[in-house]
């Protein structure tokens, strides 16, 4: 060893010494903990929201709509000359996290979902720079949003790191949209809901039947009508096997 690396060497400890008499430890390997960056147990990082109504018939016919209009927001601005605002792997993403393809948990009920970068990457079947540059422009869009999180290593050392990086928290932000595609998403999910209300028939519907005097019949018919309509949505919406798993929906 040469005399300026044990010069070297005697520095760091004397600083990593100094650190510790003070309460305070090196940083070591935190120094690739991303700026901004809370830790996992923080409220800030508390961000997840329900999907929907947090039901899974909800959940489902709201990611349903969002794909709708944002997909037809990306044609519309493509049909005028423009870029288009997502384009395909933006889309591959966007259904990823929307748990659309598989692979990616997502929570209804709580709307957890931190998946890693890697494994965005591997359920779109694209490159691990093109999940990033998809990411970012989902939030220039204000589709989505993130917050950075950290954890305890439990490495209590001065040369030890102290922190380590970890996934996103991610949460949907719609209404950030542009004022005619959130309009848009606001009218696809009231007419949803009317239909599974059963107080609006669903398009082409043949003309309504008449309705029998007794009002106990009316009533006993409009819930078998409200039922199988409801049931025919939430088939038209179930995703391929596999898919939610923490929701609970097999497929």
């Amino acid at each position: 060893m040469t005399a300026a690396s044990m010069t070297r060497q005697t520095r760091q400890m004397t600083k990593g010494f100094a650190a510790q008499l003070a309460g305070k430890g090196e940083r070591g390997a935190d120094r690739k903990v991303r700026r901004g960056s809370v830790d996992v147990d923080d409220r800030r990082a508390r961000v997840y929201r329900p999907i929907g109504d947090g039901t899974t018939a909800g959940a489902l016919g709201w990611i349903d709509c969002l794909l709708k209009v944002v997909a037809e927001w990306d044609d519309m601005e493509r049909q005028r000359g423009g870029a288009r605002p997502l384009g395909l792997h933006g889309m591959r993403v966007l259904e990823t996290l929307l748990g659309r393809r598989g692979g990616v948990p997502v929570d209804f009920k709580t709307g957890r979902l931190d998946p890693a970068i890697d494994a965005i990457a591997r359920v779109a079947r694209v490159a691990r720079g093109t999940v990033v540059r998809a990411l970012a422009q989902l939030k220039r869009l204000r589709i989505l949003d993130w917050v950075r999180r950290t954890e305890k290593t439990g490495a209590d050392g001065v040369f030890g790191p102290q922190r380590r990086q970890i996934s996103n928290a991610y949460f949907f932000t719609p209404e950030g949209l542009p004022a005619r595609v959130a309009q848009r998403l606001r009218a696809l999910l009231a007419r949803r809901r009317l239909r599974r209300e059963g107080t609006e028939p669903p398009p082409g519907a043949p003309p309504a039947r008449p309705m029998p005097a007794n009002p106990e019949l009316r009533a006993v018919l409009a819930r078998m009508e409200a039922g199988l309509e409801r049931r025919a949505e939430e088939a038209s919406a179930s995703p391929p096997s596999g898919q939610y798993p923490l929701s609970g929906v097999q497929g």
